[in-house]
């Protein structure tokens, strides 16, 4: 893959923000220890992590996915993000599409929309029932 490391970062947030909708997810916990601390246990165990070097790579995955979930509600040209309200970190589509649509835009040869389908429930299986607000 030859993206930069903040390129690979934004892609996995914005893809984070779909996955996590797509479990059955509004809201989670805005503590960064805790979003760091799940992020990394969910990464170890994703199959397809090695498709992302420059996050593999670095020493702490979670505070690269923590900064690109700061910076994503600033970014432009993204289909989805994340927003602080409060205690929450809340995932946000922000094209009025069908989620299977979204995850078709983001898979590629190396990442398909299943594998980011897994990546998201792996990392919602981290937090604990009050760290997160379910769809009604």
């Amino acid at each position: 893959m030859s993206e930069s490391r903040d390129q690979q970062v934004k892609r996995v947030v914005e893809a984070m923000a779909v996955a996590v909708w797509a479990a059955g997810v509004t809201a989670l916990t805005s503590s960064k220890v805790d979003l760091e601390l799940r992020f990394n246990a969910a990464w170890r165990q994703w199959p397809k992590a090695g498709q992302f070097p420059g996050i593999t790579s670095y020493h702490d995955p979670g505070n690269l996915f923590w900064l690109g979930q700061e910076r994503s509600a600033r970014r432009t040209g993204v289909l989805a993000a994340w927003k602080d309200d409060g205690p929450w970190k809340k995932p946000a589509l922000l094209q009025d599409w069908p989620l299977d649509e979204f995850f078709e835009d983001m898979a590629d040869e190396h990442v398909s929309a299943d594998d980011w389908r897994q990546l998201g429930q792996l990392y919602v299986d981290q937090f604990k029932p009050e760290q997160l607000v379910r769809a009604d």
